[in-house]
């Protein structure tokens, strides 16, 4: 799977999950926003004033609120000087009486700027009570239940403007007091369905229950409020019974039921429009392109990172993108539908982590083949090497003895025989140096090189070293001297620390100039023997001696262009070492000469 093709199964899946309405799951996630910012301060030209269970008792438990009560309490409301009284119930000819529909319209006749709110179906698009026109503004109170549409949770979260085609109370309060004209739009409107005249926007809400404080109509009425209380205030006056449910709405911050008043839910649908900051729900075509930007964002990441850096990557879009639909909530007022965008994600990157795991599946697999393969291509390598090698030694050794033995018994040759002969003789003990190593190689490799440690004083092994190659030594006329200090004898592998010396001496009668002097020095040094070998040849370049001892390796200059080598020598010498545990140290200057020590531990 591509890239492109994976964007373009995202594309697919959008379009595809935009066909359903997922405005629950969007209405969850808006609550929990609203439930982690702080609480704000409520509007302050707002005071409730509310029928509460106190108030009813003394009426026998009336649970409409009584017009002697709604009359007392407006009377001595209005000696603060509100801006507006507003009281929000059923008040039609249905509940109450002719009488007492006209008591209170003459107790509101004495101000022009009370209001009735009504919140009963039947009263949406007739005439008030006969006893109210021309005497009280009669406008529809609802605020917004999303039983059956948008959520269907039941929660308050719109207030209304305009419901076909008439002004909501709050509409008419806010336009009022901010000196509005009666078609002037508020911030954030918005059509409630296609085709419908009913006007809303999103409340703002400014915090939980509790966040505007009830004053009791029973106190109100009896004068028992603060003076001052509702001085150039907007009064909502309403019920608030524990026993009607229709008293009490669910909001973002609570789905309880009984912990939220309708008249707390007025209040910030008042106070959303007096601040004209009503939120603006993002639109279909928005929503779409976010889950399109963020679906095909998550796919690329998790095919491009590693599988720890695509989750960590994932989650810090998903973690950007939520704070910034949170940001955009309460700084710029506008709502982003959270649903889309985050399933989203999530079907990205799960529908992208399987093909992922195949292909890696796939990748394992290949290379535990490969590794398969080239397991017994090393073996079939080793067994081969080892085969040629042992079948190798057997004729050079006859060539070597037979040269050797015409070489001293043919009394007739003449000097260019001799040369010949000698020749041959040094050529098959390069075949045979050459042999050894590889030999010693396929053992490494094959791990059966175990240590054969034996007792013996190393200063011996130097010795039949130097001794072994004097005659080398002697065709380039350089000198091989020691500098022995007594040692006591140790164990280690005789075999295998005669080949690292040999190896050591070879490389610097190899690479010395001619007229030249190795010298060879042992010591003991705090538990340590060390063994160094010091030539006056050419050195080592810094910037290759960290390489000198890897296999196969041959540095870079004139001199290793002109002797034969097979880059092994060195590597045998390091290995051979730190299989006793010790170390093996260079220090070479150009132009000044090399020094390697082994140091092997007693």
């Amino acid at each position: 799977m591509t890239h492109v093709s994976a964007s373009l199964v995202v594309v697919l899946f959008v379009f595809a999950l935009g066909q359903f309405s997922l405005d629950g799951l969007n209405g969850i996630l808006v609550d929990g926003f609203f439930r982690s910012y702080p609480a704000q301060n409520p509007v302050p030209d707002i005071a409730l004033v509310a029928y509460d269970d106190v108030s009813s008792r003394r009426y026998g438990g009336s649970l409409k609120i009584p017009v002697d009560e709604m009359i007392a309490a407006i009377e001595h409301i209005k000696v603060d000087r509100p801006r507006a009284i507003a009281v929000i119930g059923s008040i039609n000819e249905r509940d109450y009486s002719d009488d007492e529909l006209v008591a209170l319209a003459h107790c509101f006749a004495k101000t022009e700027s009370d209001y009735v709110g009504f919140l009963d179906d039947d009263s949406l698009g007739n005439p008030p009570p006969r006893a109210f026109l021309n005497v009280v503004k009669y406008r529809p109170g609802y605020i917004s239940r999303d039983t059956f549409s948008y959520g269907a949770d039941s929660v308050t979260r719109r207030v209304m403007i305009t419901i076909e085609g008439f002004p909501s109370l709050y509409a008419d309060l806010a336009r009022w007091v901010l000196g509005m004209t009666r078609g002037a739009k508020f911030q954030a409107t918005s059509r409630q369905a296609k085709g419908s005249t009913t006007l809303q926007t999103y409340i703002h809400w400014q915090g939980p229950a509790g966040t505007y404080p009830i004053h009791s109509s029973m106190e109100v009425s009896e004068g028992r409020s603060r003076r001052g209380t509702f001085t150039n205030k907007i009064v909502l006056l309403g019920s608030a019974l524990s026993r009607k449910d229709a008293d009490f709405v669910l909001t973002p911050y609570s789905r309880e039921p009984h912990e939220t008043l309708f008249l707390e839910g007025a209040a910030h649908s008042l106070g959303t429009l007096l601040r004209n900051d009503g939120i603006e729900r993002s639109s279909y075509l928005t929503v779409t392109l976010l889950s399109l930007v963020l679906g095909i964002a998550i796919v690329n990441l998790a095919l491009l990172l590693s599988p720890g850096r695509g989750i960590i990557a994932v989650l810090g879009v998903v973690v950007v993108t939520v704070i910034g639909a949170w940001v955009g909530l309460f700084v710029f007022s506008t709502w982003v539908d959270l649903g889309h965008p985050l399933i989203a994600a999530c079907v990205s990157y799960y529908v992208v982590i399987p093909y992922r795991l195949l292909s890696e599946y796939r990748v394992r697999w290949y290379y535990q083949q490969k590794t398969e393969w080239m397991g017994q291509l090393e073996q079939l390598k080793s067994n081969f090497l080892s085969l040629i090698s042992h079948d190798l030694k057997t004729p050079i050794a006859r060539i070597q003895g037979n040269a050797e033995l015409v070489l001293n018994e043919a009394a007739n040759l003449n000097e260019r025989q001799k040369r010949s002969l000698t020749a041959i003789i040094h050529t098959t003990e390069d075949l045979s140096e050459y042999v050894q190593t590889v030999l010693d190689l396929t053992r490494i490799e094959s791990a059966e090189l175990p240590l054969q440690k034996t007792s013996k004083d190393i200063n011996a092994t130097i010795t039949e070293v130097v001794e072994s190659k004097k005659f080398l030594a002697a065709e380039k006329h350089i000198t091989l001297s020691v500098q022995l200090e007594p040692l006591f004898s140790f164990k280690f592998d005789v075999i295998l620390i005669r080949r690292v010396l040999s190896n050591l001496v070879e490389n610097a009668i190899k690479y010395s100039p001619s007229n030249s002097e190795i010298t060879l020095s042992s010591k003991e040094d705090s538990g340590w023997i060390r063994v160094s070998v010091a030539d006056k040849g050419m050195g080592i370049d810094p910037s290759e001696q960290t390489k000198v001892f890897e296999k196969f390796f041959r540095c870079d200059n004139p001199a290793t262009r002109e002797t034969k080598g097979t880059g092994l020598g060195l590597y045998l010498v390091k290995y051979f070492v730190e299989l006793h545990r010790g170390a093996v140290d260079l220090k070479s200057d150009l132009g000044s000469g090399s020094i390697f020590t082994i140091s092997l531990p007693v």
